[in-house]
C-alpha cells in the first residue's frame, strides 16, 4: 500500500492533550493514596488509586494508538493538465484489536493544488492569489477493531509543476482524552505532475528548405545508421567509418555499408528561462509564457510526426525534471517533454549554449532544426543560435513575452506574445 506508515515513522512524538493528568498530579495522587491508606481513609485511597489506574490505562492506550495503523494519501491521477480536477483519497486502517475512539489526520496541499470545496464558488483568478496558501485537509473519525475508513476530496491542479503531498500530521489517543500521540511526517517526494498550458498552432511551420521531413526537398537526406540497407563498392568521398572490413577482406575490394535515409525531421527546442537581462530580476509571467510557447511547439511538432527534443536552462540536473530531453517521437516523447517543462523555473543553471556544449550531439544531432523560445533574448545565446544556422542547422526563434522581438542578423524571430500570454484574470 502506497505511503503507509513504516515502523520508523510510527515512533510518535508525545504531547499532553490539555494537562488533565500531568506528571505532578500523578505524583500528588500517589502521595495522597499512600497517606490515605496509612491513615485508614479507604475512600480517599480508593479514589486516588482509581484515577491512577485510569491514568495508567490511558497512557498505555495512547502509546499503542498509532501502532499497526496504516495511512495512505492516494491521488486518482498523477499526470494532469492545468485546470484538471482529480480525486484525493485519504485511507486509514486500524490493524489491531485495540479500537481508537478518535483519530485526526491533517494533510497539507502544496502551492499549485487547490481543494475544491463543495457548495462554494471557486475563485480561479490567479491574480487574486499570486502566492497560494497551503490548504490543509482535516478529517476526524473513530476506528474500531480492524476497521478501514476512506475520505474522498476533489482537488484542482491550478498551476504547472511537480508536487509532493504533505506534510501530514496524525493524532490519536485514549478514550478519556488524557493524552495524545502525534506523528508528523515530511512532504513526500514529487509524484504529481501538472503539465503546462498549451495552445493550438495550426499555422506554425518550421523553416523552409528543410533537409528532411514530410515534404519534398532537393536537399540531401541524412543517412540513418540504425537502418542498414546493404553493401556497395567504395566511391571517392565515402566516410571511412562506413567501410565494411569483413566484406572488403572476402571480396578483395573495398565495400561500404549503406543505410536508409531518415524519414522524420529532428527538432530541438531551446527554452530560455531567464526572464530578464539582469538575472536577479524575476518575472514569473514571462516564464509562464515561454513555457506555454515551448509546450505548444512541442505538441505541434509531435503531431506533425517529427522527432522532438528539449534543452532548458531552468531545470536542475538533480531535480525531478531533466534539463535535456533527447529528440524522439510519439506520445511517450510528448509526455517526457511535458514533464520536463512542468519543472522549469526562473532559477537558471547557466547559459543555453553551455548546456548544448555539455550534452553535445545527444541534445543537438547533426541537421536538426533549432527552435529558440524566449521572452528575453540574451545576446550571447542569440548569436550562438545564429551561428548554428551558419553551421547547417535550420533555425528560428519565437518571442513569447516581454518587449517587441529584436532584429537579430541571421535569426528569423516570430512574434507570438499575444498567443502565449495568459488570458485576462489568469496572470501568474
Amino acid at each position: 500500500m502506497d505511503d503507509t506508515l513504516n515502523p520508523e515513522a510510527r515512533k510518535t512524538r508525545w504531547s499532553r492533550s490539555g494537562a488533565v493528568v500531568s506528571d505532578l498530579i500523578i505524583l500528588v495522587l500517589v502521595i495522597v493514596a499512600i497517606v490515605g491508606a496509612a491513615a485508614g481513609e479507604v475512600i480517599v485511597a480508593a479514589i486516588c488509586g482509581m484515577v491512577l489506574m485510569l491514568t495508567f490505562i490511558s497512557r498505555q492506550w495512547t502509546r499503542l494508538a498509532l501502532v499497526k495503523v496504516d495511512y495512505a494519501c492516494l491521488p486518482s491521477r498523477e499526470r494532469l493538465m492545468e485546470g484538471d480536477i482529480f480525486e484525493l483519497t485519504l485511507m486509514i486502517e486500524n490493524r489491531k484489536p485495540l479500537p481508537l475512539p478518535w483519530f485526526t489526520v491533517s494533510e497539507s496541499l502544496p502551492e499549485g493544488l487547490a481543494l475544491v470545496r463543495p457548495g462554494r464558488q471557486e475563485q480561479l483568478r490567479q491574480k487574486d492569489r499570486r502566492f497560494f496558501q497551503e490548504a490543509a485537509i482535516r478529517e476526524t473519525t473513530s476506528l474500531g477493531q480492524y476497521e478501514r475508513v476512506r475520505f474522498h476530496h476533489r482537488v484542482r491542479a491550478v498551476r504547472r509543476g511537480h508536487y509532493g503531498l504533505g506534510p501530514t500530521r496524525i493524532i490519536s489517543g485514549d478514550i478519556f482524552g488524557f493524552y495524545q500521540a502525534r506523528l508528523d511526517t515530511p512532504r513526500q517526494a514529487p509524484r504529481i505532475v501538472v503539465y503546462p498550458r498549451t495552445i493550438q498552432m495550426p499555422d506554425f511551420d518550421l523553416p523552409p528548405y528543410r533537409p528532411i521531413g514530410d515534404v519534398s526537398s532537393r536537399a540531401r537526406l541524412i543517412d540513418d545508421p540504425t537502418r542498414p540497407s546493404g553493401l556497395r563498392e567504395y566511391r571517392s568521398g565515402d566516410a571511412a567509418r562506413h567501410i565494411d572490413w569483413k566484406a572488403t577482406a572476402r571480396r578483395d575490394a573495398v565495400f561500404v555499408r549503406t543505410y536508409d535515409s531518415t524519414v522524420s525531421q529532428r527538432v530541438v527546442i531551446l527554452l530560455e528561462c531567464d526572464t530578464s537581462i539582469e538575472r536577479w530580476r524575476i518575472h514569473p509571467g514571462v516564464l509562464e509564457a515561454v513555457v506555454t510557447g515551448a509546450a505548444s511547439v512541442a505538441l505541434r511538432t509531435i503531431e506533425l510526426g517529427y522527432a522532438v527534443g528539449l534543452v532548458c536552462n531552468g531545470n536542475s540536473p538533480y531535480g525531478p525534471a531533466p534539463p535535456m530531453v533527447a529528440p524522439g517521437a510519439g506520445p511517450d516523447q510528448l509526455a517526457a517533454l511535458m514533464t520536463a517543462l512542468a519543472g522549469a523555473t526562473t532559477h537558471t543553471t547557466g547559459l543555453l549554449e553551455k548546456l548544448l556544449g555539455q550534452y553535445g550531439t545527444a541534445a543537438l544531432p547533426p541537421g536538426a532544426t533549432v527552435v529558440y523560445v524566449a521572452g528575453v533574448f540574451r545576446p550571447s545565446t542569440a548569436a550562438f543560435v545564429s551561428e548554428l544556422g551558419r553551421r547547417g542547422h535550420r533555425i528560428m526563434a519565437l518571442c513569447a513575452a516581454g518587449e517587441a522581438p529584436p532584429e537579430i542578423p541571421g535569426l528569423p524571430v516570430a512574434d507570438y506574445r499575444a498567443a502565449f500570454a495568459r488570458p485576462e484574470g489568469n496572470d501568474a
